[in-house]
């Protein structure tokens, strides 16, 4: 809704999508007395490689915004459109939930950075098991975990599947500091052994963002191969679609540094030492936005030309009607 500005989406489809899963997620938070705080319990956060969990620090914040969002939207349309909240609160009984999910919000426990500044995962994740990881790192195939443990034994390692706090970063990245992202990142990724063809894309677009350009790089080549490669024996079911999309995800969002904050579209790229230049389209408000990143530049070309698109381009806020050119160079 944010990229498209199609208030019609939201009025027809996307308050009712956000108020239900506000219901839906109320439902599953559980009072705890011992810190007067709300719990979510029993679930598999992103990685799958961890089973009944509690706490899963992902799967809770991004509670903690559905909530927060469900809010804020009923106080918007009980200002601007009290007709559509009417309508909403008689098919969702959100009168009786509004309240809830103002103290909920206020009061969900969201994991926070120890000493070191590591977040766990999740309740028990810190506690488990930590052993070297070294042989399955340097897999050429993946799953081999799974020739000298079963599932019930990796539930209780220090080992991921798949990005799992890294996708926290990711989606509200401006909820954290760089030095807890980092800190972070040199404590899970040595852990994760990407099994999952999700995983990569999402490492090499935070790879970027903590400035490891050649980490990025080898990351986006591994996903590349996942099913192009030499060893595609986990593509023998088919193509792997999602991560495919995750490949155009790492060029754009990862070296192309694109990002969406808040309503408001970001570009600080980041070209791998091998590439000379980076051309990609962006539809924005519904203008076609053309971006070129050089090494030393950005360039933006607003090819619709109704309106001027507000884009922010390393650090500094500029309105492209035409076109712009802007170096990065430092």
């Amino acid at each position: 809704y944010q990229a498209a500005g199609e208030q019609a989406f939201m009025d027809d489809y996307g308050y009712e999508l956000l108020f239900d899963t506000a219901v839906f997620w109320a439902s599953r938070l559980e009072y705890s007395a011992d810190d007067g705080k709300y719990h979510i319990n029993n679930v598999i956060g992103p990685d799958e490689y961890k089973e009944h969990v509690n706490d899963n620090a992902y799967t809770n914040y991004m509670a903690w915004w559905n909530l927060n969002k469900a809010v804020s939207c009923y106080e918007e349309l009980s200002e601007e459109k009290p007709g559509l909240l009417g309508k909403l609160s008689e098919k969702l009984n959100l009168e009786s939930y509004y309240e809830k999910w103002r103290e909920l919000a206020g009061k969900i426990y969201l994991p926070q950075p120890g000493a070191d500044l590591v977040i766990p995962q999740d309740a028990s994740y810190l506690t488990l098991e930590d052993i070297d990881l070294t042989k399955y790192k340097e897999q050429e195939e993946v799953l081999l975990i799974y020739r000298d443990y079963n599932a019930e034994q990796i539930n209780k390692l220090q080992v991921s599947k798949q990005a799992d706090i890294m996708i926290l970063f990711y989606l509200l990245e401006n909820y954290f500091t760089d030095e807890v992202k980092k800190a972070n990142w040199n404590y899970y990724e040595p852990r994760t052994l990407h099994d999952s063809s999700l995983s990569l894309s999402t490492h090499c677009i935070l790879a970027n963002d903590i400035g490891d350009r050649d980490m990025a790089y080898s990351l986006y080549q591994k996903s590349l191969n996942i099913d192009m490669g030499p060893f595609m024996k986990s593509s023998d079911g088919g193509i792997h679609s999602a991560s495919i999309g995750g490949i155009w995800q790492s060029v754009v969002f990862g070296f192309g540094g694109v990002r969406i904050l808040e309503g408001n579209l970001r570009i600080r790229p980041s070209l791998p030492k091998k590439w000379r230049k980076l051309s990609f389209h962006l539809n924005w408000h519904g203008q076609d936005l053309f971006f070129t990143v050089t090494k030393e530049s950005v360039k933006i070309e607003n090819r619709t030309r109704v309106k001027a698109a507000d884009i922010e381009i390393a650090g500094k806020a500029y309105q492209v009607f035409d076109e712009i050119e802007v170096s990065t160079e430092r």
